[in-house]
């Protein structure tokens, strides 16, 4: 598809629009965006490389793109698997050398897989990652693997490995690690020859060359002001690599039609979705049961409406469904609270005007359970590497990154064969303008694609 000249032009200004309300907020310095459509690439530039610069970057900048590296380390994982050298549901400590602890849950062990899909069990750093810290400002740099492996001998799982899900540095990078071992040589110098080269990626690396040095955006703290680079060695796998967006479109090109490249079963292995198993008893009956609970206890131990006690108790269960089922759990609750809380306390103690601060006051703990605490919610599903998005009923695969100074988001849908990818040298959550222009695409792409093609533009051609 060769994209319409009014469809260009309503991409550039839903980007800039983004991107003006990005760099607006106090800290941020400098945007790079990639945009996919089809076959036909657009990039813009916004802000500096560099506070007090005037060089704007642009798609040959490159960037820390942080845990982005998740998703060549899935691949990585299932090219190796795919050569017979690992396969993707053998126990990691057979990668690991002889002798290592490596905690398990029961009779179950912890597997390449498992980890790849943030379904091990682990947290979501080793519990000894502070003591190794010597430089707050590069706080890898000085993490060996037998800090690594010590981590392991005390680590406990937090559930049976491939029974949950919650997001894990430490799971990853210990993968990483693995590959590399069972390989015989560096992760990077593997992920070159067996993933980026293959994909015709010659900018994505860890150790940054002179070249890749002069184009370096510099990184930027919260605040906008100058920070060190990350040096990520043992945990590599977890967030190592640099980039830039040009790169990042070769990559999404490849994942939006993997048959054209050399690793297209790897590649198509990390789209397949894995069902986690549902849990028991289903979350409604989770949510009445909390709501039962804290009914229960106004009653038996009563408290005067209004008082933080109370609060207490009209908030625990949505915190306790929440944590156990999920947020549609921890909604259901607050409801079923508020309804029953009502019908006890009568309105001649509990009035609407009650009734209506308490609604809203669990609702804004539910959504800043939402938004700060992992969900443990049973069901869905998991993929190696990548993460999900929900366009309707379509599926978008995603993946963000961040380091000291440094943000990336990258996705795709491959049903409107739409992708993004937005490198930001700034440490602010740079997931918004991502999220929202894929979102913008994929709905669009509908329009663009029934217009006449009356307009040519440069497949390769580059917007600033």
């Amino acid at each position: 598809m060769v994209l319409p000249a009014y469809a260009i032009d309503d991409i550039r200004r839903k980007a800039d629009e983004l991107a003006a309300g990005y760099l607006g907020a106090s800290g941020n310095v400098g945007l790079a965006i990639g945009v996919l459509v089809d076959n036909q690439r657009l990039y813009f530039g916004y802000g500096t490389t560099a506070k007090g610069s005037d060089r704007v970057p642009d798609e040959h900048t490159v960037f820390e793109i942080g845990s982005v590296t998740k998703v060549f380390t899935a691949i990585l994982m299932e090219e190796m698997a795919g050569r017979g050298e690992v396969q993707v549901d053998q126990p990691v400590r057979e990668l690991l050398p002889p002798g290592t602890a490596v905690p398990k849950r029961g009779d179950r062990e912890v597997t390449l897989m498992d980890l790849s899909t943030h379904t091990a069990g682990f947290p979501m750093m080793p519990g000894n990652w502070q003591e190794a810290v010597k430089d707050e400002a590069n706080p890898y740099a000085d993490y060996t693997p037998d800090h690594l492996y010590k981590a392991l001998a005390k680590t406990r799982l937090r559930w049976r490995p491939g029974s949950r899900d919650d997001y894990s540095n430490y799971g990853v990078g210990l993968l990483g690690h693995a590959l590399e071992l069972r390989a015989g040589q560096p992760y990077e110098s593997l992920l070159i020859e067996r993933v980026l080269r293959p994909l015709g990626m010659n900018d994505t690396v860890i150790a940054l060359s002179d070249e890749h040095k002069k184009r370096m955006a510099a990184g930027h703290d919260e605040d906008g002001q100058p920070t060190a680079n990350w040096d990520i060695r043992t945990l590599g796998g977890a967030g190592a690599l640099q980039s830039t967006t040009a790169e990042m479109l070769t990559f999404l090109g490849a994942n939006l039609d993997p048959v054209s490249t050399p690793l297209k079963d790897a590649v198509a292995a990390c789209h397949e979705a894995r069902p986690l198993p549902r849990k028991f008893p289903p979350w409604f009956v989770v949510a009445a049961g909390m709501a039962a609970v804290s009914l229960l206890i106004q009653w038996l131990a009563p408290v005067p409406p209004g008082s933080w006690k109370f609060f207490a108790a009209f908030l625990a269960p949505v915190l306790v469904s929440y944590g156990w089922r999920g947020y549609g759990a921890g909604l259901l609750a607050s409801l079923l609270t508020w309804a029953g809380t009502l019908l006890l306390w009568g309105s001649d103690r509990f009035g609407w005007d009650d009734a209506g601060f308490f609604l809203i006051m669990t609702a804004a703990a539910a959504y800043s359970v939402r938004r700060f605490l992992p969900s443990s919610g049973g069901g869905g599903d998991v993929m190696p590497g990548w993460l999900t998005l929900w366009f309707g009923d379509t599926r978008a695969r995603w993946h963000n990154g961040g380091t000291g100074g440094y943000r990336s988001f990258v996705g795709f849908v491959t049903e409107s064969r739409v992708a993004v990818a937005v490198l930001s040298n700034s440490a602010n959550d740079a997931d918004s303008v991502g999220v929202d222009l894929l979102r913008y695409l994929h709905e669009e792409n509908k329009v663009w694609a029934a217009v006449p093609r009356t307009f040519r533009a440069d497949p390769g051609g580059s917007t600033t």
